[in-house]
């Protein structure tokens, strides 16, 4: 009895640790920010366009968002999507070229997680509660040397939060446009990594 009892302790360890993810890769925390066509599939066949690109989506935020459009010279307002994901560089690059075919975006921006000291860390993403869309969109407008380079930002739709991502270079731009939103610097969350705008 008990040299069954014991084989099966070490069968169902084995079996536990079989099915451990401890082999798979680890993640590698990204965003992809993407204007929501408002369809209700739209999330799952986005999910399903980055899985087939080698990314794996791991949820979503709904956004109301502005956008500096440089060819049109002007702002645009609307509802957009902040996707999280576990990506690579590449797999990044290849989710937001395959969102931004399929939907129809003039760019698509991505933000790759990185330690701030790592080679490639080009960008912060700031984050600052309390931030209305329509201040936010206005100080935008308003700052041509930020519309230029920042572009734009996102606030959640839930607790109002401002998202924005900005170069490294760029960080007083942002803070002027955090200010000028009424948001307060001084609350900033701020990560490093790197982004792109796919274009």
């Amino acid at each position: 009895m008990r040299s069954v009892l014991l084989w099966l302790v070490v069968f169902f360890s084995s079996v536990f640790v079989a099915a451990t993810p401890a082999s798979a890769a680890p993640c590698q925390p990204a965003e992809l920010f993407v204007t929501d066509n408002t369809d209700p599939l739209f999330e799952a066949q986005a999910d399903a366009t980055m899985a087939q690109g080698g990314a794996t989506p791991t949820g979503s935020t709904p956004l109301d968002g502005v956008y500096w459009s440089n060819a049109l010279q002007q702002a645009s307002y609307g509802r957009s999507r902040e996707f999280h994901l576990c990506a690579d560089e590449p797999a990044l690059h290849t989710a937001g070229e395959a969102l931004r075919g399929q939907f129809h975006q003039e760019s698509v921006l991505s933000f790759g997680y990185l330690p701030q000291s790592a080679p490639g860390v080009n960008a912060i993403l700031i984050t600052v509660p309390d931030v209305d869309i329509a201040r936010f969109g206005d100080a935008l407008t308003a700052d041509p040397t930020a519309r230029n380079r920042v572009r734009g930002g996102s606030v959640t739709t839930t607790d109002h939060t401002l998202i924005l991502v900005a170069g490294n270079d760029d960080r007083e731009d942002a803070r002027r446009l955090v200010d000028e939103a009424g948001g307060n610097w001084n609350t900033a969350t701020i990560a490093y990594g790197r982004r792109e705008f796919v274009e």
